[in-house]
């Protein structure tokens, strides 16, 4: 296992100390699905530590999170038929066909409003023949009843950009062994058959110094994560520059970081933290 950081000076100590970011990659473990009290199927796919990596806290940190919400929209009719189609679902038998709602439904409409009623068998004759009948020749439209429904929660994505440049050659070698430390542990895996293993994964965890590198109270929390891209640019000052090093050294690197989290977010994730996930 690899402990790497960067920079490799001490963080210091007492209220001189320094915040940090900690990587803290995984072997995925798969296989192991539990359902919780809220019975939300929850998957242990954090293994054994392969590697730590520590990086100063960067100078833009933000998050950001959403749930997917649909528009959605149900007509009269639909709703006379959802209003069959559930009730046999739920006594296995309906009291009367749908045909006979439908005829129910436009005689009420009919002794109270003939245009109601006309609109309902319009509406009818539409869905048959797949033809907007009313909105072409009369310029109406039947009331769709929209409106924004929850369709399920999203995953996040998190990005970060670190400029890192030795200022001797341990550093110089503690850096390259971080960008390979990242490209190896997000790559996938061969084995001695058909099939390739999955990445190891990666615990994100925003650390405060003061507190002997107990989590950050003033930071969002991250779940565990996969590497999606990782971009090295060797010429971040935009021209060829290397050390006068054995190993020419490039004098700078930036490296830009993409993770997906694996799981979404659930109001009982925010217990225990001052601001959570």
């Amino acid at each position: 296992m690899a402990d790497l950081r960067y920079p490799l000076a001490e963080h210091g100590a007492g209220k001189n100390a320094k915040d940090f970011i900690l990587f803290t990659a995984r072997l995925y473990q798969g296989g192991e699905v539990s359902t919780g009290e809220d019975f939300a199927l929850k998957t242990n796919r954090a293994g054994a530590v392969v590697d730590t990596i520590t990086l100063p806290i960067q100078s833009t940190i933000q998050d950001g999170n959403s749930c997917d919400w649909k528009e959605d929209s149900l007509d009269f009719v639909k709703a006379s038929a959802a209003d069959f189609g559930l009730e046999v679902v739920l006594t296995g038998q309906g009291k009367k066909s749908l045909s006979e709602i439908t005829a129910a439904a436009k005689k009420a409409a009919d002794t109270q409003n003939r245009s109601l009623g006309k609109a309902v068998g319009t509406a009818l004759v539409e869905g048959a023949l797949n033809a907007n009948l009313r909105s072409r020749f009369s310029g109406e439209v039947m009331n769709p009843n929209l409106e924004l429904l929850f369709n399920g929660p999203t995953l996040r994505t998190f990005s970060f950009s670190f400029f890192m440049s030795a200022r001797d050659e341990p550093e110089a070698t503690q850096i390259k062994a971080i960008i390979n430390a990242f490209k190896k542990n997000m790559a996938p895996k061969t084995s001695q058959s058909l099939f390739l293993k999955t990445p190891n994964i990666f615990q994100i965890e925003y650390r405060s110094g003061f507190d002997k590198g107990g989590l950050h109270q003033s930071l969002n929390k991250i779940k565990n994560c996969a590497l999606q891209t990782c971009n090295v640019t060797y010429t971040p000052g935009g021209t060829y520059s290397t050390f006068d090093d054995p190993a020419k050294t490039m004098t700078a690197y930036r490296m830009d970081l993409q993770f997906g989290e694996l799981d979404p977010i659930y109001d009982s994730d925010y217990k225990g933290h001052p601001i959570g996930f």
